[in-house]
């Protein structure tokens, strides 16, 4: 089993990493795991990325990480998901978000609507 997810550093995307681990582990997956990032914030991407993978690693799961500059999680999510044909999407119902996310709609609320795979959007 195939499973991206997205983290960006706040509770909910280690609860929603823990959860890819969970999976991982049971239907015997690797996880890749995406951080998309302002322009300045690199180091903290590599940051949140370093954690997931450790975690993963921790839990001895096949993992890789990438970060990308950009502006839209989901679209980016939904993008990757496609190209690899990954099996499942784990996001954070809540991320750290800005103004326009609220604007928006959540970034869980648009890989719902618009992936092409299955997705988790883990709450608690």
């Amino acid at each position: 089993m195939k499973i991206l997810i997205g983290v960006d550093g706040s509770p909910n995307s280690e609860r929603a990493l823990a959860e890819a681990i969970n999976i991982a582990r049971h239907f015997s997956g690797s996880i890749k795991v995406i951080t998309v990032f302002n322009k300045g914030e690199d180091k903290k991407a590599e940051q949140i990325l370093g954690g997931a993978k450790h975690s993963c690693e921790e839990e001895e799961i096949e993992c890789a990480a990438i970060s990308i500059m950009g502006s839209n999680p989901a679209r980016a999510l939904e993008h990757i998901a496609k190209d690899g044909n990954f099996d499942l999407i784990v996001v954070g119902n809540r991320g750290l978000g800005s103004t326009a996310s609220i604007l928006l709609g959540s970034v869980s609320r648009q890989i719902v609507a618009n992936a092409e795979c299955n997705v988790l959007v883990v709450k608690k």
